[in-house]
């Protein structure tokens, strides 16, 4: 069944089914791919959420239901509210609509916060494959900036590999005593990024670094779209210390303890 209204032949990762009652009355059936369709990037590709109304396959979503930033949700949505005749312009600013779209694209980001929190293999999965189609969101959906922000996963210099491991809620975890900032490196790749001069200080200092190794991509609307994250501003670090002088050196800390 999942495989079938996904439309994929793999397993999804995971996937949520609810039906919404009230003002407006309509059932989500929604999935997460565990792997990227190859027309992910492709400005023209089709959707992969289809509208129904009372059980009736009527169009493919082309951006009404589901954000730009969510395209790699599979899945149905079936309304009772709509005429079976609605076209795509009809779609445009109906209130059932805007009711589906906001249900359904906070349905998804409470769907990935569980999936991090319960299965982070699976999610390191998801994120591997869709992670920065979702940074997207940060500079498209303002009103769900901060659920997005938790999701967001980096490489950082407390990173036991490469893969991106590290969430901006783990980072505040491990900040130092007197610790202001969120710290980042963006470079044009990950090499380069650890490679850089800017952070041997804090190194020396023991403080964590992200490591933002798409420099010339996605990752500048990352740091354009969010400033802050919990009250600490985010810096990088080519722009100066910021508290560093402030704060101790790693081995100072260690010979008090």
């Amino acid at each position: 069944m999942a495989r079938h209204v996904a439309g994929d032949f793999t397993d999804p990762l995971t996937w949520v089914h609810s039906k919404i009652e009230g003002t407006y009355e309509y059932t989500l059936l929604l999935f997460i791919p565990s792997r990227a369709p190859f027309d992910l990037w492709m400005p023209q590709a089709g959707r992969g959420v289809k509208l129904h109304i009372r059980r009736v396959f009527v169009l493919e979503d082309s951006g009404q239901l589901m954000p730009q930033y969510l395209r790699f949700v599979r899945g149905v949505i079936d309304s009772s509210d709509l005429p079976l005749n609605v076209s795509r312009e009809l779609l445009q600013g109906s209130r059932v609509v805007d009711n589906i779209r906001s249900n359904a694209t906070k349905k998804i980001l409470r769907l990935l916060a569980d999936l991090a929190e319960t299965e982070p293999g699976k999610y390191a999965t998801f994120w591997q494959e869709f992670g920065a189609v979702l940074k997207e969101g940060l500079s498209e959906d303002f009103g769900n900036r901060d659920e997005i922000a938790r999701l967001l996963r980096f490489t950082s210099t407390k990173s036991i590999s490469d893969e991106p491991d590290v969430s901006l809620a783990g980072y505040l975890d491990r900040m130092k005593e007197g610790q202001q900032h969120v710290y980042y490196l963006m470079a044009p790749g990950l090499a380069a990024a650890k490679a850089s001069p800017h952070l041997e200080a804090f190194r020396k200092k023991g403080i964590e670094v992200l490591l933002l190794g798409d420099g010339e991509g996605i990752d500048n609307w990352v740091v354009a779209s969010l400033r802050d994250f919990d009250g600490k501003h985010l810096q990088s670090v080519a722009q100066g210390g910021g508290d560093l002088p402030e704060l101790e050196d790693e081995g100072e800390a260690e010979a008090k303890e």
